[in-house]
């Protein structure tokens, strides 16, 4: 049993620390996104093309992830509770 209560504190620390992560990652990205565009008036060389085209491909994926993220963070909060509920019959 101790490992089963060690392994939902486990969890818990997860899930915690994924939604802190998800959050500071959504926001400081969209954060850091309009700091970029804001440059454009003054940065117009080449670079900060290349940076915008790989900030770009890079939003794809983070986009892609953080619209699941909701769910993987459902689920685990889901798996928590049926693990509780369990160690408590």
């Amino acid at each position: 049993m101790s490992i089963a209560n060690a392994d939902v504190e486990k969890m818990e620390r997860f899930l915690s620390h994924l939604s802190r992560f998800d959050k500071l990652l959504e926001d400081e990205f969209r954060g850091m996104l309009g700091d970029w565009r804001d440059l454009g008036g003054v940065w117009r060389d080449e670079k900060y093309h290349q940076l915008g085209k790989d900030l770009t491909e890079a939003a794809r994926g983070i986009e892609r992830y953080l619209g699941t993220a909701d769910d993987h963070e459902a689920h685990l909060a889901q798996l928590i509770r049926r693990l509780e509920e369990y160690l408590r019959a």
